[in-house]
């Protein structure tokens, strides 16, 4: 990037980054998640810095919070009140020291004391100060923009977990996070809803809302709650952070116990681990760690930037949002020839991974989203879930952003395409004719493990055996011969021998797998085993009318209609027979157990031993019912790594959660029965 293009972006980022500073603390009513902000902010301190000269005087990175909400009382605080920064990885935070290690290095005092943090939870709530007479509560505030804030006294003194007096009768100003359960969101929301008015977007905004409530009354029936975790105070001074958090119990207020104090950074790291993966397990939100140094002498000596404590920096968990440009926008052909738009993404780091694509559904999506080539974006990634682009940021654009247009990049690849709207009015576009992408991605997906299940035979393999002219249809597949493999280049002698012998393997299959091989149009695994259990042969499904089709429990008219379509065509019918003659087709009714009969399963997470289309089935085969969404209803949440939401709304519910071993052991029967 040149500096004519960096002094725009900058512009740009700044203006857009104060608007949305100011709907997080003045407004409670942001658009865009916080890591999407964070990445934005990141952004900006990139470019700050490869081009300081261009860096406003009064620049969003060396400023703290926003303006006061008119019609609140100003106050001003005893103390100035500092955000910190943020570091978002492992080499970050070992340059953070690295920095804290140089400037004790050339302080003599400092070398002969011990470097030890206390490392503490950073709750998502509102920044709070509290300050305290001769004992008694006398006024509370937010923190405004570090030196003024709102008055909220009124407000604060409906927490029943702030004291109104203590035993320290000097003056002093406490710190803390006021915060509000999960399950009170939920409840809260639901009436928000029912009075047709907007309801929060997260627990951190209620609290937020809650505070700036004019009626005290709704504060003390909203229960919320403080962790504190600071003091500021002129008469009093302890030699550790430590010291601090014990003074603060002492005195009668709730600190999170939940800290840990170690002179290695590799233990914080461990700690960081830990957290990342038990942080949606808890009642209050956690959006990182804060990190301090425990001796107040070093953290003196240390000082403040303009805007933060160099003695302390925030670790923000891995974003699942970040920021990021739409480079191109392309299409994805699928095995039943639909194309499905795909946004080619500047590589972004999120929750460990590198995403350079994100989907876009279909044409329908481009629109609302109003997403074009060149905008930045917003991306969203949640566990193993393909990466998705959330929102875009039109604030941010150039002018030079084009519209994609999935017609024209079509015909400039001369593939001939046709339009076909669902009965929900969803648009989708589709291959017109035969085209050689449409085959391979039909033949990958025959052989993958949702159907015939070929060991050593994926995308890459099909590709090469279909570009060498081996394989066209599916019954090709089985008609392989050892001196036809071999000539091509992935294929050495073992390779070869051990593709004929999955292919042997496969031969013999269920009326299920069969069904899905074949590759209908909206017919996956679970309508191909809805068919088989319905009908006793291929041919009796063949022969089906669409009345016949349309009464079976999960299969719709969109379905009917595209398996009739299926079989009416002779070429279809041709490979169909001659598949038959090549394999063994088994269809033995399955033996339902009836150890599930009447439950209903979620499935959640990242699972170890199941694949999640392997632990449904097996749910299913047990009697069970496999559903999306966690309601009162739900009867188990089998939750693996990473569960996400679905853990909270299960635990709202006192819905009993079973991990894998749980669920493979059987042991929640003891309850059930």
């Amino acid at each position: 990037m040149n500096e004519q293009e960096a002094k725009k972006r900058i512009l740009l980022l700044e203006k857009e980054l104060r608007t949305h500073a100011k709907l997080y603390y003045t407004k409670d009513t942001p658009i865009i998640s916080d890591e999407a902000y964070d990445s934005l902010y990141q952004e900006l301190v990139s470019l700050e810095q490869a081009f300081p000269h261009l860096r406003s005087h009064n620049s969003i990175t060396h400023t703290v919070g926003d303006s006061i909400l008119e019609g609140f009382e100003k106050a001003e605080h005893k103390f100035p009140q500092w955000s910190f920064d943020n570091v978002f990885d492992w080499e970050s935070l070992q340059k953070w020291e690295a920095k804290i290690l140089r400037f004790i290095e050339k302080d003599s005092r400092l070398k002969k004391e011990k470097l030890e943090y206390v490392v503490e939870l950073k709750i998502d709530g509102l920044k709070v100060i509290l300050d305290y007479e001769n004992g008694f509560f006398v006024r509370g505030a937010t923190r405004g923009d570090g030196v003024i804030g709102e008055n909220i006294t009124e407000n604060l003194k409906r927490i029943s977990e702030i004291p109104q007096s203590i035993k320290e009768k000097k003056s002093l100003s406490v710190v803390g996070e006021v915060w509000i359960e999960k399950k009170q969101l939920d409840i809260i929301n639901k009436e928000r809803i029912k009075e047709d008015l907007q309801p929060y977007a997260n627990p951190r905004n209620l609290a937020a809302g809650t505070l700036r409530q004019l009626d005290t009354r709704v504060v003390r029936k909203r229960n919320l709650k403080i962790f504190t975790y600071d003091f500021d105070s002129k008469d009093i001074n302890l030699i550790h952070h430590t010291d601090e958090l014990q003074r603060l119990r002492e005195l009668g207020f709730v600190i999170n116990s939940e800290y840990l104090v170690t002179d290695s950074l590799r233990s914080i790291q461990d700690f960081y681990k830990k957290w990342v993966g038990i942080r949606n397990n808890q009642e209050y939100g956690i959006d990182g760690l804060v990190i301090k140094i425990n001796n107040n002498l070093i953290c003196n000596s240390l000082g403040y930037t303009a805007k933060a404590p160099r003695f302390a920096v925030a670790y923000k968990f891995p974003a699942e949002q970040k920021t990021t440009t739409v480079e191109d926008i392309t299409f994805q052909i699928g095995r039943s020839g639909v194309l499905t738009p795909v946004a080619e993404l500047t590589p972004v780091l999120i929750d460990g991974s590198t995403v350079k694509r994100a989907t876009l559904h279909n044409m329908d999506e481009i629109e609302r989203l109003d997403v074009r080539i060149g905008d930045t974006v917003v991306v969203e990634k949640a566990g193993d879930i393909i990466p998705k682009i959330k929102q875009v940021l039109p604030s941010l654009r150039k002018g030079t952003e084009k519209r994609f247009n999935l017609e024209k990049s079509a015909k400039e690849q001369n593939i001939n395409i046709k339009k076909e709207v669902s009965a929900a009015g969803v648009t989708s576009w589709y291959v017109d004719g035969n085209y050689d992408e449409v085959t391979i991605q039909y033949l990958t997906y025959a052989v993958s493990k949702r159907a015939l299940n070929i060991d050593g035979m994926g995308e890459q393999q099909v590709r090469a055996l279909y570009t060498a002219g081996f394989i066209k249809t599916v019954s090709d597949i089985f008609t392989l011969t050892p001196d036809q493999i071999i000539t091509l280049p992935l294929f050495k002698e073992k390779a070869t021998n051990n593709l004929i012998d999955a292919i042997k393997k496969a031969r013999s299959m269920t009326l299920t797998t069969f069904i899905t091989a074949l590759g209908i149009r909206h017919v996956g695994e679970e309508v191909a085993d809805i068919y088989a259990q319905s009908f006793k042969n291929i041919t009796s499904l063949m022969n089906a009318s669409y009345d016949e089709l349309t009464l079976l429990h999960g299969v719709g008219e969109q379905i009917a209609e595209s398996t009739i379509g299926y079989f009416s065509d002779e070429n279809n019918k041709k490979e169909i027979t001659y598949l038959e003659k090549l394999c063994e087709i088994i269809n033995t009714p399955k033996e339902v157990s009836d150890i599930f009969s009447g439950l209903s399963f979620v499935v959640t997470g990242t699972l170890r031993n199941f694949s999640r289309d392997e632990i449904k089935k097996d749910i299913k085969q047990k009697g069970g019912r496999v559903v999306a969404q966690i309601t009162k209803n739900v009867d188990y949440l089998i939750a693996g790594e990473k569960p996400g939401s679905k853990l909270e709304k299960a635990q709202n519910f006192n819905i009993p959660i079973l991990s894998e071993e749980e669920y493979e052991k059987h042991l929640f029967l003891k309850n059930h029965t």
